[in-house]
């Protein structure tokens, strides 16, 4: 509907037109043209009423806006607000919560436990843990190469046992050794328990920890063999000697908790091939019956 304010205004504008078209009527049209002040009073009547029609639909337009503009609808509000409200959660919750992560299964935690650890026997009171091989730090050749020697060596690992095999000429050299990284694994322990079969040849382990590595130090203890059978034999780090390229040298004792490198050289002084068949190392504590 339109407002009583609105039409008061058309009202009054109108009058005020009325009045003045009647005075230009009255003191021009019918004196100069006196025949045609009929017709244009009446033309002019028409108009009138058109642009009152104009106004009065203008007022009622705006009327009508200003009226949705002040009193929105509360449904189309409501509807338009739970529809963000809904989205803007599920896209919150898609983005911070994370797929779930499968955990290992007890029987694998199990396995790798036991690869690592394994005690040997009890009965006589000492604790051996095993040392696991690992891909990431593998069996490596050091021949007397890096010294201008010719002696040869190979390792290989196909059967679970690592295999250690070559020819040494003393010519030049006189050495070839086998020797992996060791990042932990000696902690508390000291000695090591080793099973392994050879040519009854002098054989030799090594080892290196983080502060003789930087000097260049390596220590050296005898695998004391019998035969050419396997054994199980200890090697105490008490016996190691600490050597810098075979010559020995005063240098404070192996530390078991840093250890670096662990690996077994051939250095006997004799020319020929050799063999030495290694199947597990563990790092042992406690008291030998």
């Amino acid at each position: 509907m339109v407002s009583n304010g609105v039409l008061s205004r058309s009202s009054r504008a109108l009058t005020s037109y009325d009045l003045a078209i009647s005075i230009i009527s009255s003191s021009v049209l019918e004196q100069e043209f006196p025949k045609s002040a009929h017709c244009l009073q009446t033309l002019t009547v028409r108009i009138l009423c058109v642009c009152a029609v104009v106004v009065v639909a203008a007022s009622c337009s705006a009327t009508r806006q200003q009226d949705v503009s002040a009193d929105p609808s509360p449904a189309m509000v409501t509807t338009t607000s739970a529809e963000a409200l809904g989205t803007t959660t599920t896209s919150v919750s898609e983005e911070v919560v994370a797929p779930a992560v499968a955990q290992p299964s007890t029987s694998q935690a199990t396995v790798t436990t036991t690869n690592i650890t394994e005690r040997t026997n009890p009965d006589n009171g000492q604790s051996c843990q095993r040392l696991p091989e690992s891909a990431d730090q593998p069996w490596v050749i050091v021949n007397d190469g890096v010294m201008g020697g010719r002696s040869q060596g190979a390792v290989t690992t196909e059967t679970n046992q690592m295999q250690f095999t070559g020819n040494i000429v003393t010519d030049g050299g006189g050495f070839s050794s086998v020797r992996r990284l060791l990042d932990g694994g000696l902690d508390e322990s000291d000695r090591l328990q080793m099973r392994l079969r050879t040519d009854e040849r002098r054989y030799e382990v090594l080892l290196t920890d983080i502060d003789s590595q930087a000097y260049r130090v390596t220590y050296y203890a005898p695998l004391e063999t019998e035969g050419d059978g396997w054994q199980v034999i200890d090697v105490s780090f008490d016996d190691l000697e600490a050597r810098i390229f075979g010559r020995r040298v005063d240098a404070p004792p192996f530390q078991p908790q840093n250890v670096t490198t662990i690996g077994i050289i051939l250095a006997d002084g004799a020319d020929g091939e050799f063999s030495l068949e290694l199947d597990w190392i563990s790092a042992c504590s406690g008291t030998l019956s």
